[in-house]
């Protein structure tokens, strides 16, 4: 009985002019079917309903169609607009609201506070002496607990003094004398940067 050698398969070679070209392979990808265009066409398909259209109750040609969705009836799905006056639903609205209005606000971090204008221009010229003498010690937080007063009262009312410029100068100056290069060059690196933003770069 003689056996049959079969031959090794060889791939098949299709002619550089039966391939389709890039443009008709994704025309190819792309074509949509008879049956996903039926089945995409059925479930565009809505069922009119009755508020779709125009009302024969609405004489008027402007009014709302309220329209909510399928699902499980609550008391608050149908806004009060659209209750008649008689309606129980607006009743229980306004009970509900009524017991929550107390739990829907958060409690009351700070009081607020009044505005006080018991100031004289003698207590006025008092801030400004004190500032004078001796900033360091009368600050704007003090001066507004000692006046009863806000601190940016304070700051309208008196200027920079240039003794504490220069005190805050001198207390940087020594705290940088003790930076290492690191940090100097960290410092000068995040100035650079700010200036940066202000050039939008």
């Amino acid at each position: 009985m003689a056996h049959c050698i079969a031959a090794p398969k060889r791939p098949l070679v299709a002619l550089p002019f039966l391939l389709p070209s890039p443009c008709e392979s994704i025309a190819l990808a792309l074509r949509r079917n008879q049956s996903s265009y039926r089945r995409t066409k059925q479930r565009l398909r809505v069922k009119p309903d009755a508020s779709f259209g125009s009302s024969l109750t609405h004489t008027q040609e402007d009014h709302i169609v309220h329209n909510p969705p399928s699902s499980a009836p609550s008391v608050y799905l149908t806004p009060t607009k659209f209750l008649p006056s008689g309606d129980i639903r607006r009743n229980l609205r306004l009970a509900s609201v009524k017991n929550n209005d107390a739990e829907a606000l958060p409690p009351v971090v700070r009081a607020p506070s009044e505005k006080k204008y018991h100031l004289t221009p003698s207590d006025i010229r008092e801030i400004r002496r004190l500032r004078a003498t001796d900033p360091m010690m009368w600050s704007r937080l003090k001066l507004a607990k000692h006046f009863e007063c806000s601190p940016i009262f304070i700051s309208l009312v008196c200027e920079t003094s240039p003794q504490k410029k220069e005190i805050q100068k001198r207390v940087l100056e020594a705290v940088q004398s003790r930076w290492g290069s690191k940090r100097r060059m960290a410092r000068e690196d995040r100035q650079l940067r700010k200036d940066a933003w202000g050039r939008d770069e």
